[in-house]
């Protein structure tokens, strides 16, 4: 009995062992946390810079505009052009895909909706173009994030002319112009989208209405709804007296409650 006594650690002793234990995982955790949150930042400034140059280029464009454009974006060639895609930058690193493709579909939504909450949101751009004898002839960018209350998505492209698909609706003259419409997204979560499909005889205005708001892809609140992640479609739309058009669950944005 006296030997078992002394083979027992000292009460004090062994809450200082789990208090140490308790820190180093705490602060791996937070270690980890800012690790993900600055690459996560990183990220979103090159998408940013992307996005800022791709939306300059135009249709006769040399074809290593693209190329300087979408640097430092790897790219793989297609039969029509070249093709890039980034993703979050907390995404890249196989921790967190991992962690939540070994957690039930329930409990995977749970848990990117508190990555959303901690800055850590999904986003993904994807940007292609198409070339002749040198020069650009298209442009097409698709850029998807996680919002505050549903998936967004913004598709944007330059041609002579609107895709066939849009041709088909018979467009008014507006919409032969620059189309722009709505689109649904079915991925998990669910939520909505807009198309602008520009010309050469897009307005200055309508080539604006593409710009995607920045400061969607690194927030804590993520952004609310269409007119938040595309602003400068708003007054064309107005102007066009149209509106988004389709529908989802999600709450209404405060900017579409507006004067709109």
């Amino acid at each position: 009995m006296h030997m078992r006594a002394q083979l027992r650690l000292p009460q004090p002793r062994m809450w200082r062992i789990v208090s140490v234990g308790v820190s180093v995982i705490f602060g791996s955790v937070v270690i980890l946390y800012l690790f993900l949150l600055a690459a996560q930042a990183y990220s979103a400034r090159q998408c940013s810079q992307i996005l800022d140059r791709l939306e300059l280029l135009r249709m006769g464009d040399p074809a290593e505009n693209f190329d300087q454009a979408v640097r430092p974006c790897p790219m793989e060639k297609t039969n029509s052009g070249r093709i890039c895609v980034l993703t979050a930058g907390a995404f890249r690193f196989g921790v967190v895909a991992r962690l939540l493709s070994d957690l039930p579909a329930d409990w995977a939504f749970n848990v990117s909706r508190l990555l959303d909450r901690a800055a850590l949101r999904y986003w993904r751009v994807v940007a292609s173009d198409a070339v002749a004898e040198g020069r650009i002839e298209g442009v097409s960018v698709g850029l998807m994030v996680a919002g505050r209350y549903e998936t967004l998505g913004a598709r944007w492209g330059i041609s002579d002319s609107i895709p066939a698909r849009y041709a088909k609706l018979e467009p008014s003259a507006d919409q032969q112009r620059t189309y722009m419409g709505w689109f649904n997204i079915t991925s998990i979560p669910g939520g909505e989208g807009f198309s602008i499909q520009a010309t050469r005889a897009s307005t200055d205005r309508e080539l604006q209405a593409r710009r995607i708001n920045r400061r969607c892809l690194l927030t804590f609140r993520g952004c609310d709804g269409l007119c938040e992640f595309l602003p400068d479609a708003v007054p064309v739309l107005r102007e066009r007296k149209s509106t988004w058009g389709g529908w989802t669950g999600a709450p209404p944005s405060k900017c579409e409650m507006g004067d709109e």
